[in-house]
């Protein structure tokens, strides 16, 4: 992963869990303990080719849609 988060990456460390992840460097993302921001961070990178606001936003459409069908099945 780059040495420095892209602007989808930057606005979800800002925003997810109240802003408790923030101070979050790319190189700690394994390290936060919660698997959710990293798959985000992982998915919304530049290695993963998402370089822009509206790709991130498929990506976590996607992933919501993916989550709902779980939860669906569960219920």
């Amino acid at each position: 992963m780059s040495n420095k988060f892209n602007r989808p990456q930057r606005i979800v460390a800002n925003i997810y869990a109240d802003g408790e992840f923030d101070h979050v460097q790319p190189d700690e993302i394994h390290d936060v303990g919660d698997t959710l921001f990293t798959f985000l961070m992982i998915e919304l990178s530049e290695d993963e080719g998402c370089d822009d606001a509206e790709e991130a936003a498929r990506r976590v459409r996607v992933a919501i849609n993916e989550l709902v069908a779980v939860e669906e099945a569960l219920l």
